[in-house]
């Protein structure tokens, strides 16, 4: 494959982020072109940004500078939520060819052949954009987006500006996706969106997620199905049945939480209060005692005391849950938050982020340990760890290495019981 027709995508943030970078890579292969994991060779770069952060705003800067270091000469654009949000902030930056909106992100084929029209349509691409799969490298587990756009207003958060209002994909799409991810050899489909738990309340006529996962686990084929993050008041009683009826369903749920300050979350603007979401959280251990259950914790929201703080840490702590992912508190231009006068200082922000990061180590490895001597099913992933053993993923969320050789287990299901657990990973070997 020539220079010409090579191409490369770096992306940042979420799933619903890695989805689009699949589909923008899946319409760079109908025009002929070829993936390298070495931008220096790239004809073509994509940088899919995030904004959901201040952070992450500089992570997509620092990487469209490097990429263009490293490549002076490739076509280099920019798609993303901050693309979305700020398209002129990065029009700006020397060496960005173009800046594509999320809406614009299906018209990248023609993008592509405007700004480097050497790059030849492949004349035996018959695939329409319809039936076109998302490509992922690795050809075990594939994101699906099921939605899109969010109609929460949370004090704090930009996307529902970015991405716009809950918007649902037709089932019968969903499904027609499911069978051809699964007639591909995928054997873990996660189904993603902005707001998933939301889905279907916008058609006509209106369907919930638990029926969406219960047609399509029953779809030939399909290994496992998984959800990404589900708002706690959208785990409803009907999802939970769902999520301990069906072998093909995983049992992972994570449930953004955000504060354990029933003040905070009213400052948040969160449509629930603390003793809701223990009660989601209870109700879901008793349905699905082996779950994975995560949630989403922001530290340093403006006016956090700390006796808030402290609340935050002792919900966690006696909670049911699993795992966390913490993210410290910056203020997203427009957000009623960003205009807060009783900012907390960096430096607790920093500190609380830790002991919270601490704790979500703890409670991971208590929940590993509890499945020493135990079998879990797993999905051998394409990846060898150091050590020759085998990437692979429980349906709980537990990473582990497995004992096995690689045409054994890659892309397979299969039970395997956990020998040792230690602080750095779980080891295991098939039954």
């Amino acid at each position: 494959m020539n220079h010409a027709a090579l191409y490369h995508v770096a992306t940042l943030g979420c799933k619903l982020n890695q989805f689009d970078s699949a589909c923008m890579e899946a319409d760079l292969a109908a025009l002929g072109m070829a993936p390298t994991s070495d931008p220096a060779s790239a004809r073509v770069v994509i940088v899919n940004t995030c904004t959901v952060t201040s952070t992450a705003d500089a992570q997509s800067r620092q990487l469209i500078r490097r990429l263009r270091r490293e490549n002076p000469g490739c076509t280099l654009i920019v798609t993303g939520c901050y693309a979305q949000r700020d398209p002129k902030a990065l029009a700006a930056m020397a060496g960005v060819d173009a800046v594509m909106g999320l809406a614009e992100q299906r018209g990248l084929g023609s993008l592509v052949m405007k700004l480097a029209p050497e790059v030849p349509e492949a004349p035996a691409c018959v695939v329409s954009a319809e039936d076109r799969l998302p490509y992922f490298s690795d050809r075990t587990r594939a994101f699906l987006k099921i939605q899109e756009g969010c109609d929460l207003r949370c004090s704090y958060c930009i996307i529902p500006s970015v991405r716009g209002i809950s918007r649902s994909v037709e089932p019968d799409q969903v499904f027609r996706k499911v069978a051809l991810l699964a007639e591909a050899g995928f054997r873990e489909i996660v189904f993603t969106g902005v707001n998933t738990g939301d889905y279907g309340k916008d058609l006509d006529p209106p369907t919930t997620l638990s029926a969406l996962l219960c047609r399509a686990s029953e779809i030939p084929g399909v290994g496992r199905l998984r959800l990404n993050s589900v708002e706690p008041r959208c785990v409803t009683e009907e999802l939970a049945e769902t999520l301990a009826r069906s072998p093909r369903i995983a049992p992972h749920v994570q449930i953004p939480l955000q504060s354990g300050s029933d003040a905070v979350l009213a400052r948040m603007r969160r449509p629930y209060r603390t003793s809701h979401y223990q009660g989601v959280l209870e109700a879901l251990r008793k349905k699905l005692p082996d779950a994975g259950l995560g949630a989403d914790v922001i530290v340093g929201f403006p006016g956090e005391t700390d006796e808030e703080f402290r609340q935050t840490r002792d919900f966690i702590a006696s909670s049911e849950l699993n795992y966390l992912h913490v993210f410290s508190f910056t203020p997203r231009p427009g957000t009623p938050a960003s205009e807060s006068p009783d900012p907390v200082r960096g430096d607790v922000i920093k500190q609380r982020g830790a002991e919270l990061r601490t704790l979500g180590r703890a409670l991971a490895h208590r929940f590993r340990v509890s499945f020493l001597g135990r079998e879990l099913e797993v999905l051998g992933l394409k990846e060898s760890l150091p050590d020759g053993s085998v990437r692979a993923l429980s349906g709980n969320f537990i990473e582990v290495a497995l004992q096995a050789e690689p045409e054994s287990c890659v892309n397979r299901l299969l039970r395997a019981r956990v020998i040792s657990v230690s602080s750095e990973r779980v080891t295991a070997v098939p039954c």
